[in-house]
């Protein structure tokens, strides 16, 4: 008869077997827990960088755009200032300029007026006086000429040994006084030059100057009260 195997081996190699594939089984969920576990903390970490780096940029893109914005609201603001002191300052020439203009308008009114004061009947006196006041600048001259228009030459020659006359009555000296016409004054008042109606008393050859024109007198006294002339055009605007 045959003889019949031992079923007992088999079993305990089969039973090795499944204890060999469970440890397996057992070491492979192990590593995949840990490997989705590391994963995970990667992914967590990675979200959190994302998040934090996410963060700064968009901080630091607002701040760029606000420093942008400042920048532009300051350039802004400096042209603002810039215009307005551009504004300010054309305003004022202006006005300083119309201001020059109605004083200029004045003075040509008062040198218009001049003719008028050379055709009166006061012009000899007038003369006179104007000669004696040359005469007088000049201190302790001489001699001295006296200058003037063509067509004041015959009034000159008349009212001259009485202009004369009272200089030296007045000031007690001698002085010896004649009429040039080798020089004649422009008939018209030029600004600036001796010129039109009134005197020019010279002595020295010319080396002294007395300017006493009327054209001469008005541009002093203009000069003396070109402010009270500026205050009565142009008062000051009444305080708020």
């Amino acid at each position: 008869r045959r003889r019949r195997e031992d079923p007992k081996p088999q079993t305990m190699a089969s039973l090795a077997g499944k204890s060999s594939q469970s440890q397996i089984q057992q070491m492979v969920n192990f590593i995949l827990q840990e490997a989705h576990e590391k994963a995970n903390e990667i992914k967590v970490k990675t979200d959190h960088d994302f998040n934090l780096e996410k963060q700064m940029l968009v901080h630091n893109g607002k701040q760029k755009v606000n420093q942008e914005f400042e920048q532009k609201e300051r350039d802004r603001e400096v042209q603002q200032r810039i215009r307005q002191s551009t504004a300010i300052t054309k305003a004022r020439v202006e006005k300083m300029q119309a201001r020059q203009e109605l004083v200029d308008e004045l003075v040509q009114m008062c040198v218009g007026r001049l003719a008028g004061v050379a055709s009166s009947p006061q012009y000899s006196t007038i003369l006179k006086d104007l000669i004696v006041q040359g005469l007088t600048t000049l201190f302790d001259e001489t001699t001295a000429e006296v200058c003037c228009r063509p067509e004041d030459r015959k009034l000159v020659e008349q009212v001259l040994p009485q202009a004369v006359a009272d200089y030296e009555k007045k000031s007690e000296k001698k002085i010896t006084c004649t009429l040039n016409t080798r020089n004649p004054l422009p008939s018209a008042a030029i600004p600036g030059v001796p010129s039109g109606p009134g005197v020019v008393v010279i002595a020295r050859s010319g080396g002294i100057v007395c300017d006493n024109t009327l054209n001469g007198r008005l541009s002093l006294c203009i000069q003396e009260l070109l402010p009270t002339i500026r205050k009565q055009l142009f008062p000051p605007a009444p305080a708020s």
